[in-house]
């Protein structure tokens, strides 16, 4: 079975509208009750510190495994590069190593490229992921790209921001850290691309996309809320899931022993269970024919 990497990854942030308050003193306890609620309530405020804490050892911890893989991933990327001067223009080019990273996007998430995608990601180089520790924690999914015809930049970068920390006003709801926030960059489309880039955007959904993500408006009430709030929901996912599965597991994305980790992970999950099930039954069955 497949080991993921970071066993308690950040939750995504969900902001419901507000419920009826509701405290242990419209339950039906007994001043002592209430009294050892209260008790056992601040016992599990010491163990969220603890988690808290744990949570901060864990980003400290892979930020000094960091420069480790990055040495691994220089590597990956010097192998790439050396193939692609070697070879350009020899192979086929939606099949060719030359295009790793194109395939490997398309192996991972599919749905987030279009064919006129397919042209520009063709320029991309690299993938990498950063973490930053301090004063935030947040982390950079970074595109890096070789120049090319469609835009000046020669890095696009997502960052998702993460709360690590209890809100004050409801400490015991605390559930781990939690990505509440992601911010884009400004893509500087050279200009004979820029107007076929909006022409584009008016026929289909874009890779690029990916670069403007949707404002959460304040307001819960917003008739606009649950379309946004879902929308980012996904984008979340997508991040962490670009940062912990398809960068350091691009090689078997690309070859094809692996595709959608979520989904292949869900069903393996889902199987086992139901075999766990079965075995079950079979031996509470076993049980009754005795």
């Amino acid at each position: 079975m497949e080991t993921v990497r970071n066993r308690n990854p950040p939750r995504v942030k969900y902001t419901a509208p507000p419920k009826p308050e509701e405290s242990t003193t419209d339950l039906k306890f007994t001043e002592n009750e209430k009294k050892t609620i209260t008790d056992l309530k601040q016992l599990y405020l010491e163990t969220i510190n603890l988690d808290v804490a744990l949570q901060r050892d864990i980003y400290n911890m892979e930020k000094k495994y960091e420069d480790k893989h990055n040495i691994i991933f220089d590597k990956r990327k010097k192998i790439l590069d050396e193939f692609r001067k070697q070879n350009h223009g020899d192979t086929e080019s939606s099949q060719s190593v030359p295009n790793f990273w194109l395939k490997v996007l398309k192996a991972s998430y599919t749905e987030f490229i279009s064919k006129k995608d397919e042209k520009i990601l063709e320029c991309l180089s690299d993938i990498r992921s950063r973490l930053y520790n301090d004063p935030v924690v947040k982390f950079d999914i970074q595109f890096h790209f070789d120049p090319n015809d469609h835009f000046t930049n020669t890095v696009l970068t997502k960052t998702y921001f993460l709360n690590c920390l209890p809100d004050p006003e409801d400490p015991l709801a605390y559930d781990g850290a939690e990505i509440y926030k992601c911010e884009g960059c400004v893509i500087n489309w050279k200009p004979s691309k820029d107007q076929a880039k909006n022409e584009n955007h008016l026929e289909e959904p874009s890779f690029f996309d990916f670069f403007s993500p949707p404002l959460l408006p304040d307001d819960t009430e917003d008739a606009n809320y649950c379309d946004v709030n879902a929308i980012l929901q996904n984008d979340f996912e997508l991040g962490f899931y670009l940062k912990e599965r398809v960068i350091p597991k691009a090689v078997i994305f690309f070859t094809g022993e692996i595709a959608d980790c979520q989904s292949s992970s869900g069903s393996e999950t889902e199987s086992e269970d139901t075999e766990d099930e079965l075995d079950g039954e079979e031996e509470s069955s076993y049980g009754n024919d005795k």
